[in-house]
């Protein structure tokens, strides 16, 4: 089988660089406005039948913004810090993952704490009628999580056995949405994470097929 990943990488035209470039800042762009509230900007990023799974939510593009913006309402805000962003190239296809991590700062209980998300964010775009890049699909890979007192003499603490109840690619992040059950969220246990590498596997020759046009 042919991976989207075993495309060429450093022998770009100068067209190739454009539209690298472009979706990367797409990617980005979409990120920031998940961020900080500009949702009617995040949505004009998406075709309209965009298909989105994170560790919080699974269904279509406007069940996604319509979510995200109740959750930022009621002050459930992540922020991403991406590392870098990989872009591979196929016509009018192409697959871009962002490796950043995700992080939280939130009331659980009488504590505030901080929750830091390691993962990958893989993402399918398309170049359609219109010839702008747009994104067709996004999903989180879950690579591992903490979460600790937000203060040095914190008393945040929660029993080992607590958190092995749930994947160890998101220990704490499934243990806030489901002991925590914080508004508007939907956990996804089976979302992809490294834990379980046929997961990933299986949404790789997914994404493979379609990079190919299979």
């Amino acid at each position: 089988m042919d991976y989207y990943y075993q495309s060429s990488m450093g022998k770009n035209t100068i067209e190739e660089m454009l539209d690298k470039t472009n979706i990367r800042e797409t990617i980005e762009f979409e990120r920031y406005c998940r961020d900080y509230g500009h949702f009617k900007e995040e949505r004009s990023l998406y075709h309209d039948d965009a298909i989105v799974w994170t560790s919080w939510y699974q269904g279509s593009v406007d069940g996604f913004i319509a979510a995200s913006a109740h959750r930022a309402s009621i002050g459930q805000r992540a922020k991403h810090k991406i590392n870098n962003t990989l872009v591979w190239l196929n016509g009018d296809r192409a697959v871009a993952e962002c490796i950043c991590m995700l992080q939280f700062r939130e009331k659980l209980g009488e504590e505030l704490v901080d929750l830091d998300v390691w993962c990958r964010l893989h993402f399918r775009l398309e170049r359609r009628e219109d010839r702008v890049w747009k994104i067709c699909a996004f999903q989180g890979i879950f690579e591992k999580d903490r979460m600790v007192s937000a203060f040095n003499d914190g008393r945040w603490q929660v029993q080992r056995e607590d958190l092995m109840k749930f994947r160890p690619c998101f220990w704490n992040q499934m243990y806030r949405l489901h002991v925590h059950k914080p508004e508007g969220n939907k956990p996804q246990d089976d979302s992809v994470g490294e834990d379980r590498p046929e997961m990933v596997q299986k949404l790789y020759e997914e994404t493979s097929n379609w990079f190919n046009g299979n």
